[in-house]
């Protein structure tokens, strides 16, 4: 589709209901001339002009043989194979090396076993993946909280036995790096799940474990016709790696790789 991101940004108001309105009915302007268009919209042919120009073609009849190009279905429709899906989703224990990323999970899942409470926390689809954390573990048979919302004050007391799983795709999420410095400073254990190593949570954290999968970024209509940018990264990784947090924590898998 050639209504990419950069240029729909691009467009005004106006403009905007215009591109609403092709989204919607794609197929009405075939038969559509620009002056029809213009009429049905309550536009000037000026106007339908410069959004075309926006959305980089030379005129009406360019915008509606690309708009017409880009309606074709590929050719050929293939489901991701097991084969894509792992190299896409399960890079994690390649990055130092599967031994590494062994290591690395039987030291964290060793401060969940010590620990006293265990806390995930996240926002977002983060806060998502810290609740079902939570819930998984207890489930399991080993008490954890979860926390969704990082306005939630920190009790000032001894954390010394309190393990804070920290869930975060960049890594650099602003309010939980202040929660996360907050439990430090009271002694808790960190251990991280980011999208990459070397970002400023999984140096806070006393155990990093991290997967490396592209970022990914949707277009979404927002208030007042606003095109927002929307995080649509999978959160397939840090299922996973929860889940193996889990069940090593409390020994049902011996095989982590």
């Amino acid at each position: 589709m050639f209504f990419t991101p950069d240029k729909i940004e691009q467009l005004n108001v106006i403009e905007m209901d215009i591109y609403l309105y092709v989204q919607e009915n794609p197929t009405e302007l075939d038969n559509l001339k620009i002056r029809e268009l213009a009429a049905k919209l309550h536009v000037s042919t000026a106007t339908i002009l410069r959004f075309c120009k926006k959305l980089g073609c030379s005129g009406y009849v360019e915008f509606k043989i690309k708009l017409k190009e880009s309606l074709i279905p590929p050719a050929v429709t293939k489901l991701v194979s097991e084969t894509q899906a792992a190299n896409k989703y399960f890079r994690f224990d390649t990055i130092d090396g599967a031994a590494e990323f062994e290591k690395h999970i039987l030291e964290a899942t060793q401060l969940m076993k010590d620990a006293k409470k265990i806390i995930f926390i996240g926002e977002g689809m983060s806060g998502v993946m810290a609740k079902y954390g939570a819930l998984f573990l207890t489930m399991m048979g080993k008490s954890a909280h979860y926390i969704d919302s990082l306005f939630i004050p920190i009790p000032v007391e001894d954390h010394s036995e309190t393990v804070v799983i920290a869930l975060s795709v960049t890594g650099e999420t602003l309010s939980l790096i202040d929660r996360l410095e907050g439990f430090k400073s009271l002694d808790a254990k960190i251990i991280s799940i980011t999208n990459g190593k070397g970002n400023t949570i999984s140096k806070l954290a006393t155990i990093a474990l991290y997967y490396d999968i592209p970022t990914e970024e949707f277009m979404v209509i927002g208030p007042k016709k606003s095109v927002m940018r929307v995080n649509g990264e999978s959160q397939i990784p840090t299922l996973y790696l929860i889940e193996t947090l889990v069940r090593t924590c409390i020994g049902t898998t011996r095989n982590l790789t």
